[in-house]
């Protein structure tokens, strides 16, 4: 995998974490999210049968870092709730990042079988695929979930770098494209497409892009983006 792929991946599945159900800590202080988990404590010790209160401490584990106590109460509400479609989604997210990539394939399913209109289920377990070379089925999932939502700007860019690795640069750049035109101010397909440009010869479209992905990265406090974006132009 070329570093093209590595970057984008690691920015979007970045992105995507906060999705799902994920966004009612999102923003919050530390010093908050450890509130609320105590707040939560005391909800589950009240009512030990609430599989939204375990959900929501789930959540609040997940902002922390704590992916593997995280696992443990969406796994306690989902024994509560075998239906709850956005717990398995969200303990596909917290097992991902501790690398347990078959898991999160099969929370990713689960959710999908549950609410089969999930696009960002449907994203993140292409996703997931990709990272373990089932490239084909990372694509089939990525169509579905443009199929679902047509804006889906992330999922156009991830079609992209699934394309750009197996060597269609060409259908990898009207990905990335597509993308830009849903959101003219996403760098990371704005990067991907300058390198796709390039790798097909056209280095000047290709540093434009770069240029303005480092721009948009700063602008943006995508740090990471920003320096590797940097190395490209120098």
């Amino acid at each position: 995998m070329s570093y093209l792929q590595k970057i984008s991946l690691t920015l979007i599945i970045g992105s995507n974490i906060a999705l799902g159900g994920m966004q009612r800590a999102e923003g919050l202080p530390v010093v908050e999210i450890n509130s609320a988990s105590e707040n939560f404590n005391q909800a589950i010790s009240i009512n030990p049968n609430s599989a939204v209160t375990y959900y929501e401490r789930g959540v609040a584990k997940s902002k922390l870092g704590n992916y593997r106590e995280a696992i443990e109460d969406y796994t306690q509400a989902i024994s509560i709730n075998p239906d709850y479609a956005v717990a398995y989604y969200n303990r596909g997210n917290a097992r991902n990042q501790i690398g347990n990539y078959q898991g999160a394939i099969e929370d990713y399913t689960q959710a999908i079988s549950i609410n089969p209109y999930s696009a960002v289920a449907y994203n993140n377990r292409g996703l997931t695929r990709l990272r373990l070379g089932e490239n084909q089925g990372a694509i089939e999932d990525f169509n579905q979930a443009i199929s679902i939502n047509p804006d889906y700007a992330v999922a156009y860019n991830n079609r992209g770098n699934v394309r750009n690795k197996l060597g269609d640069n060409q259908g990898a750049i009207e990905d990335y494209t597509q993308a830009i035109r849903i959101n003219p101010r996403y760098a990371p397909a704005y990067y991907n497409r300058g390198v796709s440009r390039s790798q097909l010869g056209d280095r000047q479209a290709g540093m434009k892009d770069i240029q303005q992905a480092a721009t948009l990265a700063q602008q943006q406090g995508n740090t990471a983006l920003y320096q590797q974006a940097q190395k490209q132009i120098n």
